[in-house]
């Protein structure tokens, strides 16, 4: 659409303040939700969307900042939800699921997605080193601009950790291969067992005219621990090599009792798969609190419905054995000291609380690093201190002119969303490099679309819960890899849609809540302060018995998310689509035509103290001028009543 906004501000809002640009969207989107996704998807649009039962369209949304939405509907972390101002009222929105829902619908009803086409049909060919989400990302959106681009992969399948480092019981490799082979299917050739780095350089590849590279190339080095025993037994296992191993088809236990140590999303995922190959104890050592954990809370819950044992505050000191088999690990309980650099508090060891734990399998997972250094093929790029590769934080560029990175590379470990928005990032960075034009700059997401708003009356918006996701039975997820979570069906995903308040379209800037306080005296609306500079409608009912139907609010709203509308006698008062209020008109005596609700009139006579026979209920404002004026020149009210 374009032209006008879907939503007319009010005839008293500030004029001279652009909330709309020429295209009839807003100049920048107000959601939470969108502003804190790192690829920036239009999460109000997509979920009223799913709401409206328009699939297609939700996905084609989704797709345009973010070509693996299944995947991330399955895995990711969901940031946006943290920021989700649904969560002041009850819950935040489901929006991961939703988002697997469209994605899901997308490849049921029309067999995959619709690709959009290229823009231009540029001449110049990129080559993308390491075909994890970073660099697919990147491929998508550069051959979305018009560029040949040649993905280039160490492995024999693509996917980088997507089918190596996450199991298969969160994220199926066949959800995986559709996602890349609807990126193939843009013109983007992938090329496996073929590493970078090595035999093939970036000056080999800028012989056969790749114009600009980015290096997608993940960060694969494993950290130790630093304790002893750990190079002395082959039972001592990196959590990367394990789960790629299992990965590639190698579904062995290790043993049968084996201790995790570390406490992010890579411990918990190896914990559940030596659960799900049959290891009889599985424990997770961690040095800090549950609480502490950076595993996401449901793997952690999920977990611990599996049987896996979190030791808490506890340090691994020494790995011990005899005739080259692991027999226990030694550690000691701690205690929580003073922050450390990360701000969380140092775990210190309590003196004499050593005990062993007799296991025979030993799995590290404490991090991982960038293992750039051992590829000199890809130049002398600038690195941090803890190996990762420098980059400009808005065009993703390194310290050589035509090569750009992101992902774990660059970050260190992360997660799927963050890198994908690193690819998309790089791309418009590599785009304005070959181009010739400035280095794009960091902006804020704006919307995608305006979407209508889903109409429904108070009472079903607020006290709608959000709708639970479902997982196979405990004893099917402990003995077989199949997906644990199942996802929302079609009526639980249109349920859940509904809830969105659609911050999108309302600003929360308080001025409907200033006029019905200050000027009208009626506190029929009150906002809940979630934050520094952000306000929400938490309490839907609070205004009923208050508000008049006055319609100032609607009146003097910037962006039109109040709306005022007479049907019959009732007029409604509308926030974001939602009706939060009800009041009856009063019927013209004389011509019929419903008018000004009493509730307001009765609300004016005691503020202003103005005698209730200059509020005349029984006609309307254009009745009244005709009786007051047949007064005036004396006319009969038979003479009247023939005007």
């Amino acid at each position: 659409m374009t032209g006008r906004p879907l939503f007319t501000p009010g005839p008293g809002a500030d004029k001279d303040r652009r909330i709309y640009g020429a295209d009839g969207l807003k100049r920048e989107s107000s959601a939470p939700c969108q502003l804190h996704c790192p690829a920036g998807i239009d999460i109000p649009s997509y979920v009223a969307l799913i709401g409206l039962g328009r699939y297609d369209e939700a996905i084609d949304v989704i797709r345009r900042d973010n070509p693996f939405p299944w995947v991330c509907g399955l895995i990711c972390p969901n940031p946006c939800e943290s920021w989700c101002q649904r969560r002041h009222l009850d819950k935040p929105l489901a929006l991961k699921d939703l988002k697997g829902f469209a994605a899901r619908t997308a490849f049921e009803n029309r067999g995959g997605y619709s690709n959009p086409r290229p823009q231009n049909n540029y001449g110049e060919k990129v080559a993308v080193v390491g075909s994890g989400p970073a660099g697919l990302s990147a491929a998508f959106f550069l051959a979305g601009q018009g560029y040949g681009v040649t993905v280039f992969e160490a492995m024999h399948e693509p996917g980088g950790l997507l089918v190596t480092g996450i199991p298969e019981y969160r994220l199926p490799r066949e959800i995986v291969r559709n996602e890349i082979d609807a990126i193939r299917q843009m013109g983007v050739e992938i090329v496996v067992n073929t590493p970078v780095g090595t035999d093939l350089t970036l000056d080999r590849l800028r012989k056969d005219g790749y114009r600009a590279f980015f290096l997608g190339i993940g960060a694969w080095d494993s950290m130790r621990l630093g304790i002893e025993g750990e190079e002395q037994f082959p039972q001592v296992i990196s959590v990367l090599d394990f789960l790629k191993d299992v990965s590639f088809g190698m579904k062995i236990k290790p043993a049968n009792r084996v201790a995790v140590i570390g406490g992010g999303n890579a411990a918990i995922d190896a914990a559940r798969t030596l659960v799900r190959l049959g290891a009889e104890s599985v424990s997770i050592v961690y040095r800090r609190t549950r609480s502490e954990m950076p595993a996401h809370f449901e793997e952690v819950i999920q977990a611990a419905e599996e049987g896996i044992h979190v030791h808490q505050l506890t340090i691994p000191l020494r790995i011990g054995g005899a005739y080259g088999k692991v027999d226990y690990l030694e550690c000691a309980m701690a205690s929580l000291g003073e922050p450390d650099d990360t701000g969380r508090r140092r775990p210190v060891p309590i003196a004499d609380s050593q005990y062993k734990m007799p296991v025979g399998a030993v799995i590290e997972a404490i991090g991982q690093r960038s293992a750039i250094g051992k590829y000199p093929g890809l130049g002398g790029l600038e690195v941090s201190k803890w190996g990762n590769v420098r980059i400009h934080p808005h065009s993703q560029q390194t310290s050589v002119p035509d090569v750009f990175a992101g992902g774990d590379a660059v970050t260190g470990p992360a997660t799927v969303i963050e890198a994908i928005a690193a690819g998309k990032r790089a791309a418009a960075g590599i785009h304005a490099f070959l181009r010739g034009l400035p280095a794009p700059q960091s902006t804020p997401p704006r919307p995608r679309g305006m979407i209508e708003p889903i109409r429904m009356d108070y009472q079903a918006k607020a006290f709608i819960q959000r709708q639970e996701i479902p997982l196979i039975d405990l004893d099917r997820r402990m003995h077989t890899f199949d997906r644990v979570e199942l996802g929302l069906d079609e009526i639980a995903a249109k349920q859940e849609a509904t809830r969105c308040m659609r911050c999108d379209i309302c600003e929360r800037c308080g001025k409907c809540e200033q006029v019905c306080i200050e000027r009208l005296g009626a506190s029929a609306i009150s906002f809940y302060h979630s934050g520094e500079s952000s306000l929400i409608l938490k309490d839907y009912v609070h205004g009923l018995p208050h508000c008049i139907g006055c319609g100032a609010c609607a009146n003097i709203c910037p962006t039109g998310a109040l709306q005022l509308e007479d049907h019959g006698n009732v007029r409604f008062l509308l926030m974001c689509g939602t009706i939060i209020n009800k009041v009856k008109m009063e019927q013209c005596e004389r011509c019929g035509a419903f008018h000004t609700p009493a509730v307001m009139v009765r609300h004016l006579e005691n503020q202003l103290r103005i005698p209730a026979e200059i509020f005349d209920r029984k006609l309307c404002a254009d009745c009244r001028r005709i009786v007051r004026a047949s007064k005036m020149v004396g006319l009969s009210g038979e003479a009247d009543s023939s005007l």
